[in-house]
C-alpha cells in the first residue's frame, strides 16, 4: 500500500481559552528593547543660526560610532545641519524616507518634502550650490496595525568607515555634495507597526486526524511555529483595517533529523468579544469600560496549518487561502469546510508526477497544481535558490557560502516568513554532499530565543520583528534579506570571499551573475499582489505547466552553479580514503583512520590550504567522510555526487553538460485530474461566523468519502500490504549506474567481439543479482556458495570479463550478512585488480562488512603480517643468492677437478671434516663438507652445500606455513635461526636452561603438526669452514620465527665460538650451510 500522501495533518493554532503568558523576558543572555512608537514626523535643524529642537521632537545628534550626525559634516563654510524627529501614536506612522535631489528628479505623488526647517530657513541638507531635501511618505489612517512602518533613522559618515547599523537601509545619495566635506548618507529601520497587544503560548484548537499516522507521528511544537510571535490580543482603532492573511512555513526534522515535515501556515485575524477580558488584560491593553469600545476593538490571531512530508508551498497557500474565504462567504455553503479537508488528506492521490485539483465545482479558475518535481538524487527540501538569489545578489551569496561551509553562526532574518524559510532552506542545501550538522531553525520562534547564545554553529532564521524586542548576539553574523546586507561580527572577520578558491569562485560568481541578470527584470523581490493567489491569474493549463516548468529550470541551473563549486572544491578526494582491510580495532573508526587528513591538505594548492583547513575541521566534513565510508546512503547521493565529480574533471568547471536537469526520458507527461469533493449531505447549507471546525461533521465527511476499495481490506490483510511496499531488494542497481550500462552497451554493440563480452557480462550480473536468493535455498552452505562465487568473479577478472559493480556490492553484503570479513576484503583487491573503483554505495557495504562481521580470533595482527612481509623478502633475497652460490660452487667443482686431474699442487680451498680434528661439533660435517668461493666475504655469499632438491624442499615446506609468528602468544619465541632465508640470527636463547627444551613444530595458523618433537639440539646447524677459517667456530642455530627474537643484535653481540684443533692464524670467511641431505655422488 503506497503510504506517500499530498499532506499529512490539518492544524488550527491560536489562542486557548485558559491561554498562558508567553514570557519572552525570561531570556536571560538576550539584551531587550524598549518597546518604541514608531516615527511620525521628521524636520531639520541648523543649531548654529539659533534654531532649536521642536517640542516633542527629539535630535540626532551622534551617528552609530559617536560622531556628530552633522548633515554637512567636514564642511568649512556650511552651517551644521541636525536631524529631529517624532515618535508617537496619535497620527499616522511613517512608512518611508528618502532623500531628493532637486531639480533632477519628481517627487511621488504620495510622498512629502521638508522644505522649512525648524527656525523657517529653507531645509537645504547639502553644503553646494544644488539644492537636496529629505522626503517622507505618511501611512493611510485606515492602513492595518501590522503594516510595515519606520521605527529608527541614523545618519553614518561613509568617508570614517562607518556602515548602516543592523537591520537598517541605506539611502544611497550622499547628502554632502560639494568639493569640501565628508560622504553623509542616511539609513532608517523599517518593521511592523505593534499596537498594544498580550502574547499568549499558542495551542492546538483543532487537529486532523486526532490520532498519530503509522509513519508519521504528530510533532507537538507544530503550534509555536505556526505563531512564532505567540497568540496575541491586540488593540486596534476602529477605522483600522483588517491585515491581509499572511503566509509563512517552516521545517520540523524528526526521526534523529533524518526526515524533514514541511509545515505551511497562514496567519489571519479574528474579533475577540471585549465581554470576555479580564482585569489584567483590561490593565494591560489601557481599556476603560463604557470608553474604549467606541473607538477600539479587539482582535487574536489564528492560524491555519498543513503538515506534509513534502514542499508542496505553493499548492498549500493557495488551498488554505480558498477554505478561509469560503468561512468568511456569507453566502450558505453547500460543501463545508471539513470536507474539503478529509477530500485532500484523506482522496486526493499523490502526483505521479502532478494533478490538477479542481477546487470550485462553479468556477473552473479555482483550482491548484500539484507538482511532485523532477526526480534528482539530492536531499529533498524546499529550497528556494531563486529567493536566495534575488534577496542577496552573486556576491553576497559567496560570502553566505564561505560562512556556512566553514560552521559559523549565522543568523538570518526577514519580513516575509515564506522567503525566510526558503532561502535557509537554501543554504542548507548549497553545502552538498555536506549536510548541517549543528543546530538548524529556518524559522524560529520567540520562546526558543535562547539558542542563539549556544556556544555552537547554528543555522536560524527568524522573524526581523524579534529585533524589535532584542539586541542580536554580538558573536553571530546577521544576513538581512529584506535590505541584502550582512552583518559579519568581529569574530569572523577573517571569513571573507577572498578565502574561497579563486578559480571555483570565479566561475561560480559568473554564472550566478548571469542567472541574477536573466531573473532580476522578470521577478521582483516584492511581487504585485494583483492577485488573490500569490501569482497571474490564468485561465490556460498549458500557461501555468510552463511557467512551473521554468520556474524549475531556473532552480535547478542556480543549484547547479554551487554543485560544480563544490565538486570542483572535493576533487580528488576519493584517493584519500582508507579502507578497513584487517580486524577492527579501537580507532578504526577515527575519521583520521579513514581519511589522509594530512595529505590530501598537502594536495590542495598552497593559497587555498586556509580554507581547506577551515572546511576540514568542521562537523559537516567529519559526517561526510563517515558517511562515505560506512553509511549506505539510499537515496544514491553521495554516488551521484562522485559521479558529478568525474564529470567536471573530464569536462573542466565550465563545462556545458548539465549536471542536473529534467529526466524527461522517464518521466510521464500524465496529469491526473481530480474534482471538487462531492457535498456530505446534498440539501445541507454552511455558514460559519469564524474558523471553528466541527469534529463531528468531520468523522462523517470522513466516513462517507472513504473509498471503499483498499479501506475495505480487514486489518490483517492491510498490514500485509503495508510490509510488501517496505520492502526493497537486496540487489538492485542505482539509477546512476543503470544509465552507465547502457551507455556501455550501446558502445559495445559497435563491436561483434565487445558485444560478445557485454553479453557474457550481463549474464555474470544476473547470477549474482539471484545470488541471494541461491543462498536462501542452500541452507547451511553459504560459505561455500559464496566462495564459488568469488571463484567466479576471479574467472571473469581473468578473462577480462566487463561485470557490473553490482556483482561486487552484492558479494560484500552477503559477506556482512554470513560473517566472511576476509572474503569481503578480497573482493575489494579483486575489483581494483579489475580497474573498477568502488562508488560510494559499495564503499560503504564494504567498510560496514568489515566492521560489523566476525573475525576469527586467530587472525594475525599488524605487526604480524608485517613481520611476514619482511619475512618474504628476506627469503626471495636468499634464494636469488643461493642460486648464484650454487652456481659458483659448480664451476669451483669443476675447476679442482681439473686441477686433480693435472697432478697439480695446489691446495684444495675447503678440506673435509676429518681433517679438521677431532671436534665433537665437526664431526657430522664430514658427508656435508662442500666447496668454497673464492671472492666471499659475507654470510649471505656462502653457499649452503650440494643438496638443491632438499633447499626447495625446506623452502615449500616454509611457505606452506604461511606465518612466521606463533598463534598460541603464551608460547616463549625461539631464537633459532632461519638457516634456509640466510639471516645470521642468534640460535642461543638467553635462558640456557631452554637449550636442550623439547617443542613441537606448529604452524602459523594455530594447527599444530603432530609428528615427532624435534629437540633444540637436533635443529642446532653446523657451519662449513675452509681450511683457512679461524680457530673460534662460531655455532648458528636456525629458528622457526624470527619475529619474536627482539634482542637480534645483543645476541649476536654475545655469542660465543668454541675452540677448535683448526690453523688460529688462518682467516677465511664463514658460510652457513642450508639444512639439506648429502647428495648422492655419481658414480
Amino acid at each position: 500500500m503506497d503510504e506517500r500522501r499530498v499532506a499529512d495533518y490539518f492544524v488550527v493554532a491560536g489562542l486557548p481559552e485558559k491561554p498562558e503568558l508567553l514570557d519572552d523576558s525570561d531570556s536571560g543572555h538576550l539584551k531587550g528593547y524598549t518597546c518604541k512608537a514608531p516615527i511620525t514626523d521628521i524636520g531639520v535643524v541648523f543649531p548654529g543660526q539659533g534654531e532649536t529642537v521642536p517640542p516633542g521632537f527629539e535630535l540626532l545628534e551622534l551617528t552609530p560610532t559617536g560622531l556628530p550626525a552633522d548633515l554637512n559634516h567636514g564642511s568649512m563654510r556650511s552651517p551644521e545641519c541636525f536631524l529631529c524627529f517624532r515618535r508617537g501614536r496619535d497620527r499616522p506612522p511613517l512608512v518611508d524616507i528618502g532623500v531628493m535631489y532637486d531639480g533632477k528628479e519628481r517627487l511621488m505623488a504620495d510622498a512629502e518634502m521638508v522644505l522649512v526647517s525648524a527656525g523657517g530657513r529653507l531645509a537645504n541638507v547639502n553644503n553646494s550650490t544644488a539644492k537636496t531635501f529629505i522626503t517622507y511618505r505618511r501611512a493611510h489612517p485606515t492602513a492595518p496595525c501590522n503594516a510595515l512602518v519606520v521605527v529608527d533613522i541614523c545618519v553614518i559618515v561613509a568617508s570614517k568607515q562607518e556602515c548602516p547599523p543592523h537591520a537598517f537601509c541605506m539611502i544611497a545619495k550622499n547628502l554632502n555634495k560639494g568639493l569640501m566635506g565628508s560622504d553623509v548618507f542616511l539609513c532608517y529601520k523599517k518593521s511592523m507597526n505593534r499596537p498594544p497587544l498580550i502574547a499568549y503560548k499558542p495551542e492546538v484548537l483543532f487537529r486532523y486526524p486526532m490520532t498519530d499516522r503509522r509513519n508519521l507521528a504528530y510533532p507537538e511544537s507544530v503550534p509555536m511555529f505556526c505563531l512564532p510571535m505567540g497568540a496575541t490580543l491586540e488593540l486596534w482603532p476602529n477605522n483600522a483595517a483588517t491585515p491581509k492573511p499572511v503566509f509563512s512555513t517552516f521545517v520540523l526534522t524528526v526521526a534523529d533529523a533524518t526526515d524533514k515535515v514541511y509545515g505551511s501556515a497562514v496567519t489571519f485575524y479574528e474579533s475577540y468579544p471585549y465581554a470576555q477580558l479580564t482585569e489584567y488584560q483590561m490593565e494591560q491593553l489601557g481599556w476603560r469600560v463604557g470608553v474604549t469600545q467606541n473607538t477600539h476593538s479587539l482582535h487574536v490571531n489564528k492560524c491555519v496549518c498543513l503538515l506534509s512530508r513534502w514542499p508542496f508551498s505553493d499548492t498549500f497557500e493557495r488551498w488554505l487561502l480558498y477554505i478561509l474565504e469560503m468561512s468568511w462567504s456569507k453566502q450558505p455553503l453547500n460543501i463545508p469546510v471539513e470536507r474539503y479537508i478529509t477530500h485532500l488528506l484523506e482522496e486526493v492521490p499523490f502526483p505521479e508526477p502532478r494533478i490538477l485539483l479542481q477546487l470550485s465545482p462553479t468556477n473552473p479558475a479555482e483550482r491548484v497544481i500539484v507538482t511532485r518535481g523532477s526526480s534528482q538524487p539530492l536531499v529533498r527540501s524546499g529550497a528556494g535558490f531563486r529567493h536566495l538569489l534575488l534577496n542577496l545578489g552573486p556576491d553576497n551569496c559567496l560570502l553566505l557560502l564561505a560562512l556556512a561551509i566553514t560552521e559559523q553562526k549565522i543568523l538570518i532574518h526577514s519580513l516575509r516568513p515564506d522567503t525566510l524559510t526558503a532561502v535557509s532552506e537554501a543554504v542548507s542545501s548549497l553545502l552538498f554532499p555536506f549536510k548541517w550538522q549543528c543546530p538548524y531553525i529556518p524559522l524560529c520562534p520567540l520562546g526558543l530565543a535562547e539558542v542563539l547564545h549556544a556556544p555552537l554553529p547554528y543555522l536560524i532564521g527568524v522573524d526581523s520583528r524579534f529585533f524589535d524586542l532584542y539586541e542580536p548576539p554580538p558573536d553571530v553574523t546577521c544576513v538581512d534579506l529584506d535590505t541584502n546586507n550582512i552583518t559579519i561580527c568581529e569574530t569572523q572577520k577573517h571569513i571573507s570571499l577572498k578565502l574561497l578558491p579563486k578559480r571555483q569562485a570565479r566561475t561560480l560568481r559568473q554564472t550566478l551573475e548571469v542567472l541574477y541578470g536573466n531573473i532580476r527584470p522578470a521577478s521582483p523581490i516584492h511581487q504585485s499582489n494583483s492577485s488573490r493567489y500569490n501569482g497571474e491569474p490564468t485561465t490556460s493549463l498549458d500557461r501555468d505547466f510552463q511557467r512551473r516548468k521554468k520556474e524549475e529550470a531556473l532552480e535547478l541551473k542556480i543549484q547547479e552553479a554551487f554543485l560544480r563549486f563544490m565538486a570542483a572544491t572535493l576533487q580528488g578526494y576519493r584517493s584519500y580514503l582508507i579502507p578497513i582491510t584487517r580486524a577492527p580495532t579501537v580507532g578504526t573508526t577515527d575519521p583520521h583512520a579513514l581519511f589522509q587528513m594530512e595529505t590530501f591538505l598537502r594536495s590542495r594548492d598552497r593559497t587555498h590550504q586556509r580554507f581547506y583547513a577551515l572546511m576540514m575541521k568542521t562537523q559537516m566534513f567529519t559526517r561526510f567522510i563517515e558517511e562515505r565510508s560506512f553509511v549506505c546512503d539510499v537515496d544514491q547521493g553521495l554516488t551521484f555526487f562522485d559521479e558529478c565529480i568525474e564529470r567536471v574533471s573530464a569536462g573542466g568547471a565550465s563545462s556545458e553538460e548539465p549536471l542536473l536537469g529534467i529526466d524527461t526520458a522517464n518521466e510521464s507527461e500524465r496529469t491526473v485530474f481530480v474534482l471538487p469533493p462531492d457535498p456530505p449531505e446534498p440539501q445541507a447549507t454552511y455558514t460559519y461566523e469564524r474558523f471553528d471546525l466541527d469534529a463531528t461533521l468531520i468523522a462523517k465527511c470522513r466516513s462517507r468519502g472513504r473509498s471503499g476499495a483498499v479501506q475495505a481490506l480487514p486489518a490483517a490483510a492491510l498490514a500485509s500490504a503495508e510490509s510488501l511496499a517496505d520492502a526493497s531488494p537486496m540487489a538492485r542497481r542505482t539509477k546512476q549506474e543503470i544509465a552507465a550500462a547502457q551507455r556501455l552497451a550501446r558502445k559495445a554493440s559497435l563491436s561483434p567481439e565487445a558485444w560478445a563480452k557485454c553479453l557474457l557480462g550481463a549474464c555474470y550480473s544476473l547470477y549474482f543479482l539471484a545470488l541471494p536468493c541461491r543462498i536462501m535455498l542452500n541452507r547451511g552452505k553459504e560459505h561455500a556458495t559464496l566462495r564459488e562465487a568469488f571463484e567466479l568473479l576471479e574467472r571473469a577478472t581473468k578473462l577480462r570479463v566487463p561485470c557490473d559493480e553490482v556483482c561486487y556490492r552484492v558479494m560484500m553484503q552477503l559477506c556482512g550478512v554470513h560473517s566472511l570479513p576476509v572474503l569481503a576484503v578480497r573482493l575489494l583487491f579483486l575489483m581494483k585488480r579489475a580497474g573498477l573503483q568502488p562508488n560510494a554505495l559499495t564503499y560503504g557495504y564494504y567498510n560496514r562488512c568489515v566492521l560489523e562481521a566476525d573475525w576469527c580470533q586467530d587472525m594475525p595482527s599488524g605487526s604480524q603480517l608485517l613481520w611476514n612481509k619482511l619475512r618474504i623478502a628476506v627469503m626471495g633475497a636468499a634464494l636469488f643468492r643461493k642460486a648464484g652460490a650454487q652456481r659458483a660452487n659448480r664451476a669451483a667443482g669443476h675447476a679442482l677437478h681439473a686441477n686433480n686431474a693435472g697432478n697439480s699442487g695446489t691446495l684444495p680451498r675447503v678440506r673435509s671434516a676429518a681433517a679438521v680434528g677431532d671436534g665433537g661439533d665437526l664431526s657430522n660435517l664430514a658427508g656435508l663438507a662442500a666447496c668454497e668461493p673464492a671472492l666471499s666475504r659475507t654470510s649471505l655469499d656462502s653457499a649452503g652445500g650440494r643438496e638443491h632438491e632438499a633447499n626447495s624442499n625446506a623452502f615449500e615446506a616454509l611457505m606452506r606455513r604461511g606465518n612466521i609468528v606463533r598463534a598460541n602468544p603464551a608460547r616463549p619465541h625461539a631464537h633459532a635461526m632461519s638457516n634456509a632465508a640466510g639471516i645470521l640470527i642468534s640460535g642461543l636463547p638467553s635462558n640456557p636452561d631452554l637449550c636442550e627444551v623439547s617443542r613441537p613444530r606448529s604452524n602459523s595458523l594455530g594447527s599444530e603438526d603432530k609428528s615427532t618433537p624435534i629437540t633444540i639440539a637436533e635443529k642446532r646447524q653446523t657451519i662449513h669452514v675452509s681450511p683457512d677459517s679461524p680457530s673460534d667456530l662460531r655455532i648458528l642455530t636456525r629458528s622457526e620465527s624470527f619475529a619474536g627474537d627482539a634482542q637480534i643484535v645483543q645476541n649476536l653481540q654475545r655469542l660465543s665460538f668454541s675452540s677448535g684443533q683448526s690453523n688460529a692464524k688462518s682467516r677465511c670467511s664463514r658460510t652457513l650451510s642450508f639444512p639439506e641431505e648429502p647428495e648422492k655422488e655419481a658414480a
